[in-house]
């Protein structure tokens, strides 16, 4: 009797172990939850950690047909809710944007090159809200409105150079632009600022500081907006992200440890060009050793942040993408082939909309193919 008590007993122990959450590493900062993450991904029960990817269309810019339109290039981009994508390309000869439907037909464009109302002369995407309003800062001098039809809705001439305007879904703006009363000495000062529905300020969420180095490696200053949450993060910070609400409360700060990386040829090729070399120029300056900790990252609709490192994946081109659920706890890691964001504030060329990741993939003739993978998560 007491050897089947004794039995019982074991596989209750063994079964409560095995069921057993890990223990999340929490503290807290001036009254801010503080999410610390190691090197290896914490595993819940439960909770996916990875994905696979089911390719739906692709786009590509070598197309003869889009060319004919008078679309030469292919830069920012978002999607409604329907699936159809909307792309801003600086190199097209009348409009700037260009709209596809979702099985990659170009069905029209808008965003007539000029200085007139509703023209433009060179846009920043501020995206595609959830009621089909299509935002764009024109360089910083107004901030201009579209419906999905390219129809003008309205247009606000800006008192302030902005270089980039999200618009927020409770009618507030997120604008990023140089504030010359921050700068000083040999170093500018750009600011992250909440503005209210007039585009006065707020709040600044934060700031980031251009030394002038000529560096081609610009250290990275990012933001995202998904739903109600804004994500930034800063290299003066290290790998740490910050999460706003959308009235600049500062909700969480999620922090990682990491492995550094060596600077490769790979990664020389990736930022300057593979031509590099035949300039003689040594190239070193133009790169941190041991590399920062990420290049870029986005988050879904759901809250998950998805960070791309500088450490290799398996296959030519991956690199490896931290993956954190919408607690900020990290979770996953996965190998993605995906351009590099290119500017430090990284324009919206990656992202997710329900449920599918929308990328840039470069090919080996050089040009960009725009791709939409839907998610599948495991």
């Amino acid at each position: 009797m007491k050897r089947v008590c004794r039995c019982l007993l074991g596989i209750v122990l063994l079964a409560s172990c095995g069921s057993k959450q890990p223990q999340i590493d929490r503290t807290r900062e001036g009254g801010v939850e503080v999410i610390i993450n190691h090197v290896e991904p914490y595993r819940i029960k439960g909770q996916p950690s990875t994905f696979s990817l089911e390719k739906v269309f692709s786009i590509d810019m070598e197309r003869a047909d889009l060319a004919e339109a008078g679309m030469g290039s292919a830069g920012e981009w978002d999607a409604d809710n329907e699936g159809n994508v909307y792309i801003v390309g600086f190199k097209n000869r009348e409009n700037f944007i260009y709209r596809f439907d979702r099985g990659g037909r170009p069905t029209g464009s808008f965003g007539r090159r000029g200085q007139g109302p509703g023209e433009i002369q060179w846009p920043f995407l501020g995206g595609v809200s959830e009621t089909g309003e299509i935002s764009l800062d024109d360089y910083g001098q107004k901030f201009i409105v579209y419906d999905l039809n390219g129809v003008l809705l309205r247009e606000v001439r800006l008192k302030r150079w902005a270089l980039h305007i999200d618009a927020l879904k409770n009618g507030k703006f997120l604008t990023y632009g140089f504030r010359p009363e921050l700068s000083s000495g040999g170093s500018y000062v750009d600011a992250l600022t909440l503005c209210d529905s007039e585009f006065a300020d707020l709040k600044i969420l934060d700031r980031y500081e251009n030394t002038m180095d000529n560096s081609r490696q610009v250290p990275y200053f990012m933001w995202r907006v998904s739903g109600d949450r804004i994500f930034i993060t800063n290299q003066a910070r290290g790998y740490e992200i910050w999460v706003y609400d959308l009235d600049g409360n500062l909700l969480r700060k999620i922090r990682k440890e990491y492995r550094r990386v060596k600077v490769t040829e790979e990664i020389k090729d990736a930022i300057l060009g593979p031509d590099y070399r035949k300039s003689g120029i040594p190239q070193n300056k133009y790169f941190l050793d041991p590399l920062p900790p990420l290049n870029q990252f986005f988050a879904d609709d759901e809250g998950r942040i998805f960070v791309m490192t500088y450490e290799p994946g398996p296959s030519p081109g991956e690199y490896v993408w931290d993956i954190f659920n919408p607690d900020g706890v990290f979770v996953g890691r996965k190998a993605l082939n995906i351009s590099w964001a290119g500017l430090y504030y990284g324009p919206r060329y990656t992202f997710v909309k329900k449920g599918h990741l929308y990328c840039h993939q470069e090919k080996e003739s050089g040009f960009n193919e725009l791709v939409v993978y839907k998610m599948i998560w495991k």
